[in-house]
């Protein structure tokens, strides 16, 4: 399937919720928008529209990323330039590969990537131009590290990172699954306090995951997910502290979003393996040289691209 200027949908689902999305392999293609709309640029003949321009500042604001009009049309250009590059070479992601390019955002906006992952959930942002933008950064990083196979981790680098942070010498492996009570739109308030009641009756008969799950077959409305695994490292300090103070088999405090009442059922919590920490170090060390190394290549490709703007 080819990714449009307007792409996919991407569902911003990272650890907190422990949730994961997989899309079919898609190739990027660089091509125009679905709608007419006025042409205010182009990048190697791939046309830039007003609507581009309006959906791409919207998502840089709630990226933290600049989004004035100069910022936001180089933004475009560079997504339309990166695109055409990759395409020649039939790269293929999916939303399983996002992580590094939602933690690298993350990291430049200060937060951890659960938080970000909450902005882009809340902003209702066009969920196709969302999808476009992280395939392309995506896929331009792959493309860029397979360039440059000699980029690799040093010994001293994984130790500084460990020494860095912490949390990533005391790693701990969490197997979770999310319990929902969904809330039909139309029961209004009403289905929300039921839900809630009956979220606090599962607090006390939801004791371990196994015999948990089977508690579908009293409450119509019940969901729960298939487990998945997550390191502490993966997981922002407010989370990894409260599943280490949840018993195991128990729910966790519930919220409320957008289908229904939540809750995290922690299933087991263990001591990763030992290397987990040092592993983990590498591939954010990892992670940080490729994007060096993807933002030199792109400098080259801007160099010699034709750009053309509309005159005012």
């Amino acid at each position: 399937m080819v990714v449009k200027s307007n792409g996919f949908s991407f569902k911003a689902r990272v650890v907190a919720l422990a949730l994961g999305l997989s899309l079919p392999g898609m190739a990027l293609l660089p091509c125009g928008p679905a709608f007419a709309q006025s042409i205010v640029a182009s990048a190697n003949g791939d046309p830039i529209t007003t609507l581009d321009v309006a959906e791409r500042e919207k998502l840089l604001r709630v990226l933290g990323e600049p989004s004035s009009p100069a910022a936001t049309l180089e933004s475009l250009i560079k997504s339309r330039i990166q695109a055409g590059e990759i395409n020649k070479y039939g790269i293929k992601v999916t939303s399983a590969d996002f992580g590094p390019a939602v933690q690298y955002y993350a990291e430049r906006a200060h937060i951890s990537t659960e938080a970000l992952s909450a902005r882009l959930n809340a902003a209702h942002l066009d969920k196709k131009h969302m999808e476009n933008f992280f395939s392309i950064h995506t896929a331009f990083n792959i493309y860029a590290r397979a360039r440059n196979r000699a980029v690799e981790v040093s010994q001293s680098e994984i130790d500084a990172e460990l020494a860095h942070d912490k949390k990533l010498a005391n790693q701990q492996t969490y197997v979770i699954r999310q319990v929902l009570l969904a809330v039909p739109p139309e029961t209004g308030v009403a289905g929300l306090e039921q839900a809630a009641k009956q979220m606090e009756a599962l607090h006390t008969r939801f004791t371990d995951c196994e015999t948990g799950a089977k508690l579908v077959a009293e409450y119509p409305n019940l969901v729960v997910r298939e487990p998945i695994t997550r390191s502490s490292s993966q997981l922002n300090d407010q989370l990894t502290g409260m599943l280490d103070k949840l018993p195991v088999g128990h729910l966790s405090p519930a919220s409320r979003d957008s289908t229904g009442i939540v809750a995290l059922a922690l299933c087991s919590r263990t001591a990763a393996k030992s290397d987990a920490g040092r592993e983990a170090a590498q591939q954010r060390i990892m992670a940080r040289n490729v994007q060096k190394e993807a933002d030199k290549l792109y400098k080259e490709l801007r160099a010699n691209a034709v750009v053309v703007t509309a005159k005012k």
